[in-house]
């Protein structure tokens, strides 16, 4: 069971997301038409977050990956797409593959059957030096990986 608590007015989410790059563009998953965030997803009730990590790489993907090294954590609050009031916390690992023949099959779009939906993940490449023309959530993180930041840790309030 995923860690989402829901009250009357506020849900809060506990998510891990993961940080991979190759040949100078970062991974992305796009959701809506203009928007994008991490690949990741919810850690499970006794579940600790770097196994979460490679549990969701791997049910997103179908490809195996490893943790280069934990990279920081943020706390957003924020009215998410369906107008809910969301308090996230949120950890962000640097991944790599396994296999490094396998980067160029990270371009492609997968469903997932999620808990209680079924999920379209539409994963692309974006460069980083490009980063600033797209609206990467939450915006902060474009900065911590331009510029390869460790230990961060930032609130987020919008």
């Amino acid at each position: 069971m995923d860690v989402k608590i829901y009250n009357e007015d506020l849900k809060f989410k506990f998510r891990v997301s993961g940080i991979v790059i190759y040949d100078g563009k970062v991974l992305v998953n796009q959701y809506g038409e203009n928007s994008y965030c991490l690949p990741g997803g919810y850690v499970q009730i006794g579940e600790d977050s770097e196994g979460a990590i490679l549990r969701e790489m791997k049910e997103e993907t179908d490809l195996e990956f490893e943790i280069i090294n934990f990279c920081g954590i943020s706390e957003n609050f924020f009215t998410n797409l369906r107008g809910q009031k969301t308090h996230g916390l949120d950890l962000y690992y640097y991944l790599k593959l396994k296999d490094n023949e396998n980067y160029e099959n990270l371009d492609m779009n997968k469903i997932e059957q999620g808990e209680y939906s079924v999920i379209h993940h539409h994963f692309k490449w974006i460069d980083i030096k490009g980063l600033e023309q797209y609206n990467l959530l939450p915006t902060v993180i474009k900065n911590i990986i331009k510029n390869n930041k460790n230990g961060f840790h930032f609130i987020i309030r919008d």
